[in-house]
């Protein structure tokens, strides 16, 4: 002979209902709709130094990112050349 049990003695639909309203009491309260802009200071031309400094560490990076395989270093220079060139002019 088979028995119906019941998990629980709410009915599903008021399981979840719930659940999902405990779920969105746990969702962190907005208390200013205040939207603050960030920016970055002015710092002026890129120098060659400061360009070359920041190539050779990209380029550092970029053979980080291939666990520094050797053979490669032209290649990540003019990579990273190329990168640092689109950020800002020389002067």
């Amino acid at each position: 002979m088979a028995t119906q049990t019941e998990s629980s003695s709410q009915p599903k639909n008021a399981r979840v209902n719930a659940e999902h309203q405990t779920a969105q009491s746990a969702q962190p309260e907005i208390i200013s709709s205040t939207v603050t802009k960030v920016s970055r200071p002015e710092t002026g031309p890129l120098t060659h130094e400061r360009r070359r400094e920041l190539i050779a560490v990209t380029a550092y990076f970029l053979a980080e990112r291939r666990n520094f395989q050797p053979g490669h270093e032209e290649e990540d220079w003019l990579a990273a050349e190329a990168q640092i060139g689109s950020l800002a002019r020389v002067s």
